[in-house]
């Protein structure tokens, strides 16, 4: 009967899932403010570092323009913008970007290594009336030291993270932690040390095989390692007391055993249907992560967003084309259409990882 169950909140998802490829309003928008980062992460999809030199950047005025347009084309107050890069506050501009951007009427936050905060950047986040901030925090010390190959990141992040939460400036607070299998075994201690930094949310992502973290393979975990993460979410969201709330980012379809039960919707990949982005150069696509080369769709030096939002994206709304391969004849096509798109392989055309054949024994359809 669970099952049954299951399967009809999956098709009533579906349907709602479909108007909205339709109707396609533009909710979440990625600003990949710069590629330029203070650290050379092993699993950075971007690649970047501190030698990175991008002479292509967005200057101050252009994605002022840019934020200036899409508040004349849409409702900004239906927009959230999400900062990212590389890392943001190697930006010296990005508060007065940001600040104008919420007097247009968005709302924003920002995504961050957490390095660089003091009391002094609270104070300009606080002014520029920034609602949200996710900061990465992948392990206990020495894995989390691993992951970032910055000896004093660790402490350098908890102890801003405390500076972030006992601030009360923001809405949320987010922890967001890179599951791999160094850090798999300490997940009870990292939730305890959220829970003691005082954050609200702790948000975990697997490592997708892009950019710098391609050929490491102490970053990916195998079956049986990726169930043990989705029983152990499965488990903590049950708990009613759970404090920081726990979930899962939308990477991949689970199937009925863990689907509404990981995160806090059903999976669906919403880049370029929910999701919009205007990458370092000034590229359109949507999430960042996504191959360059493919996901670009025009760029504001040339093109006014709200046209190619409403004119192009097919690639995004349309996943047919996806439907080959081990997607072909699987019974769970409707309800996952090829997983997330930064797991689907546009150089070979096929799927680099199918989330649910992973955490199955044999792999069934």
């Amino acid at each position: 009967m669970r099952g049954l169950y299951k399967v009809g909140k999956l098709k009533l998802w579906q349907k709602y899932c479909d108007s909205q490829r339709i109707k396609h309003p533009l909710i979440y928008l990625f600003w990949e403010c710069s590629l330029r980062c203070n650290l050379s992460c092993q699993h950075c999809g971007s690649s970047c570092s501190p030698e990175r030199i991008d002479k292509d950047e967005l200057t101050t005025e252009e994605i002022k323009d840019v934020f200036r347009t899409i508040a004349e084309d849409f409702d900004p107050k239906k927009i959230v913008i999400a900062v990212t890069g590389g890392e943001p506050l190697l930006r010296e501009d990005i508060f007065e970007v940001m600040g104008y951007a919420n007097k247009l009427g968005f709302s924003w936050g920002m995504v961050t290594n957490g390095t660089l905060i003091t009391p002094g950047i609270i104070n300009q986040m606080k002014e520029a009336k920034m609602a949200t901030i996710s900061v990465s925090l992948d392990g206990l010390e020495e894995n989390h030291n691993w992951l970032r190959r910055n000896k004093g990141g660790f402490k350098k992040t908890s102890n801003n993270i405390r500076l972030l939460t006992s601030s009360r400036c923001f809405d949320t607070v987010e922890i967001i932690t890179c599951v791999n299998q160094k850090n798999l075994n300490e997940l009870n201690k990292i939730y305890d040390l959220c829970n003691d930094l005082g954050a609200d949310r702790w948000r975990m992502f697997t490592i997708a095989s892009v950019g710098r973290a391609k050929n490491n393979s102490e970053l990916f975990l195998d079956r049986q390692q990726l169930n043990d993460l989705l029983k152990y979410i499965q488990d903590k969201r049950k708990e009613k007391k759970s404090k920081p709330k726990v979930g899962l980012c939308d990477e991949g379809f689970f199937g009925l055993e863990y689907e509404g039960e990981v995160r806090d919707q059903l999976f669906y990949c919403w880049a370029g249907i929910h999701v919009g982005g205007i990458l370092y150069n000034g590229d359109i696509a949507a999430c960042p992560i996504l191959p360059r080369e493919y996901a670009r769709q025009g760029n504001i030096r040339g093109d006014r967003f709200s046209e190619i939002w409403n004119n192009k994206y097919e690639l995004f709304r349309d996943r047919n084309w996806r439907k080959c391969g081990d997607c072909k004849d699987c019974s769970w096509w409707e309800f996952c259409e090829g997983n997330s798109l930064h797991l689907w392989n546009f150089a070979e055309a096929k799927l680099e990882l199918c989330s649910y054949n992973l955490i199955n024994k044999e792999g069934e359809k």
